[in-house]
């Protein structure tokens, strides 16, 4: 699915700045200079994301979204406008109407990344939907697992076979259904091409399959195999499956030759059939299966394994260039757009290749990798063919590794807390502190928090990390007090995922309970922009926070919405200025009147200012000159373990001079 964006702004040059970086950045534009212009350009080219000026004549950038919302209720909106239209701006944040507010002039790089997410959203909730109207229409047995393999639903097939209740098999375990092991269910679920025979609790022979993937949940279909006959749904028994593929390649590599195997996946069947219906869509899909196996027929053989996805094997293309020759050759014939229920619909395919035996020395390896590297740029906006790259696999794996080895870290006593400290500016003296998280794996060795914790965020383990954390840091507190270690507080970092777990509050008091550490001693870090998805959500959970008696500490300040509007509403304590804001601090006098001003006005607010990445003498003299509170970076010191930064804080108060450093 080719990635669209829509701008509308009724100002000309504003909009040709936005295309071209959004063109040069690999998305489909699309303009429209007037709300009226843009209901008409999304009737001919649905986008996916819409982002519009707030302020324009005729119909303002609120009823325009509210009308794309209406009409459009899968597209995510977003406001790019001026700082002051803000506030108007808050009721389409917090009603769910735009995604985002974005501030003009923008920073590019912001922006796109801003543009990423919103897409992100997109595929998330159009995978929510896919899964349950596959769970409604399906006549088949469907289960919905978790990554975990927990059952989180089932459609009435499936509670029919299992003899089971809705409830009866929610939250069970898959294996708990059928007769296999744990790493039969591990490959079978890591394999979405692939199926497999198993027996039932009641020993009658089931074929499992996997018939929907994404990164949040698996649909499994099973079916007997004594009580079905036939596909169902897709007719493509005249193609070769996977069985015959796999023999076909090991007896292309026995016989030593160079040749190519390419995966040839339909991106947009899942559109077809939110249009269509799933009947229609299946009819569509088999029209296109018969006319790809006809095309390529000269060129090599053609398999169906699932989920839209063939296999064609090309013993003849023995180099790159025949590669992309064949292939053009074939999808110029089934690319072509076709009238159906008064709509142009157009074939889009995700192409990759392997090159044999240099990708692969054995069938199974091949197909392996040809069937990652389709994964990996399923979603990429770009129309090339795209070969098997061994070290964007091997990133992959990496990644999953280290998913993986996070599951299991806290468990195994492998994670730290190095402690970086904070200078009181006006004191002179190192009172505070900020708790970073620390990973030694016996095997990956130092793994950079920059790399895990993201993962972590995305896969769930950031939840018990989380938490691990605040435990250690309150337990320290609690000691440090009793030592009586001159320490007024400790930061610790708070994950927005984290903050939308409906028992995150509880959990924080329990710790504060267990590990009886003064909560006026901790400071509760959360970014920007975790707090503006949902502003009204964010400012309950920080008030419930707050009762418990900790501070809250906004980080990363300059790097999200950077506005201080949002504050007044928000029970925020600390404003921390992210170090991007002050890289040119020294020469650079709009951005010593930026930090300023936002120093001014935090104060105003009676909000402490911190300033993240201070590394040299000048930037720590200017910053004291405009009243900043606190300081924090490498000039100051950076991150150590607990018995390092305690001689830290005995040498505090010494101190004073730091032209040295």
């Amino acid at each position: 699915m080719l990635n669209k964006v829509l701008l509308v702004d009724d100002e000309i040059s504003i909009l040709r700045s936005l295309e071209r970086l959004l063109v040069r950045s690999g998305y489909r534009v699309f303009t429209a200079t007037s709300g009226a212009d843009a209901l008409l350009r999304l009737q001919q080219d649905k986008c996916q994301v819409i982002i519009s000026d707030f302020r324009m004549p005729e119909m303002s950038g609120g009823e325009l979204l509210a009308n794309v919302k209406r009409l459009y209720p899968e597209a995510v909106c977003m406001v790019l406008s001026g700082y002051s239209d803000f506030q108007s701006v808050l009721q389409l944040l917090n009603s769910g109407t735009a995604f985002r507010f974005l501030q003009k002039p923008w920073e590019d790089e912001q922006l796109l990344q801003e543009i990423e997410a919103a897409f992100r959203l997109y595929r998330h909730n159009r995978s929510v939907r896919i899964r349950s109207q596959l769970m409604i229409n399906s006549n088949g047995a469907l289960l919905e697992l978790s990554p975990e393999g927990v059952i989180l639903r089932s459609n009435g097939a499936a509670q029919h076979l299992l003899g089971q209740t809705e409830a009866g098999l929610y939250r069970s375990l898959f294996s708990q259904w059928f007769q296999l092991s744990d790493n039969q269910q591990q490959v079978f679920l890591q394999d979405i091409h692939g199926s497999l025979e198993v027996s039932d609790l009641g020993d009658e022979a089931c074929e499992l399959h996997v018939q929907y993937k994404d990164a949040e949940c698996t649909l499994v279909g099973f079916k007997r195999i004594l009580q079905q006959e036939g596909p169902a749904g897709i007719y493509t028994s005249a193609l070769l499956d996977q069985h015959a593929v796999l023999q076909q390649l090991d007896s292309l590599l026995q016989q030593q030759r160079t040749f190519s195997v390419a995966a040839i996946r339909l991106k947009n069947f899942s559109d077809w059939a939110d249009m269509l219906g799933f009947g229609e869509a299946g009819q569509l899909f088999e029209n296109i299966s018969q006319s790809l196996m006809q095309v390529s027929r000269p060129y090599g053989a053609l398999a169906y394994l699932a989920n839209e996805l063939f296999i064609l094997t090309m013993p003849a293309a023995l180099t790159e260039v025949e590669v992309h020759q064949q292939l053009t050759e074939i999808l110029q014939k089934v690319r072509q757009p076709f009238m159906q229920q008064s709509q142009v619909l157009r074939p889009l395919f995700t192409v990759t290749y392997c090159m044999a035996p240099e990708d692969g020395d054995s069938g199974k390896q091949l197909l392996n990798n040809v069937l990652t590297s389709n994964r990996m740029h399923l979603h990429s906006p770009h129309a090339f063919f795209m070969r098997f790259s061994a070290g964007d696999a091997d990133k992959k794996r990496q990644q999953l590794r280290i998913s993986d080895a996070l599951f299991r870290a806290v468990e195994h006593d492998q994670f730290e807390l190095y402690f970086q400290a904070k200078l009181d500016l006006q004191q002179d003296r190192i009172q505070s502190c900020e708790a970073l998280l620390r990973w030694r794996h016996p095997e990956l060795g130092f793994v950079s928090p920059a790399l895990f914790i993201p993962i972590a965020e995305h896969d769930g383990q950031i939840i018990e990390i989380g938490l691990w954390v605040l435990r250690k840091a309150c337990m320290l507190a609690t000691r440090w007090q009793q030592d009586q270690v001159p320490l007024t507080r400790i930061a610790v970092n708070i994950s927005g995922v984290q903050l939308l777990q409906h028992d995150f509050i509880q959990q924080v008091q329990r710790i504060f309970q267990e590990t009886g550490v003064d909560a006026a001693t901790i400071e509760l870090e959360l970014t920007e922009s975790w707090m503006m998805q949902d502003l009204a959500q964010s400012a309950a959970a920080l008030q419930s926070l707050k009762a418990l008696g900790v501070r809250i500490a906004i980080d990363d300040f300059g790097t999200g919405y950077s506005s201080l509007a949002y504050l007044s509403r928000l029970p925020v304590d600390v404003l921390k200025i992210d170090r991007s804001l002050i890289v040119d601090l020294k020469s650079n006098i709009n951005t010593q009147s930026l930090v300023s001003n936002i120093c001014r006005m935090a104060h105003a607010m009676h909000v402490e200012v911190v300033v993240e990445g201070v590394e040299n003498v000048e930037q720590l003299q200017i910053l004291r000159g405009m009243g900043c509170d606190l300081a924090q970076g490498f000039l100051i010191a950076r991150p150590v373990p607990e018995h390092e930064f305690l001689r830290q804080l005995q040498a505090s108060p010494a101190a004073t001079d730091r032209s040295g450093v």
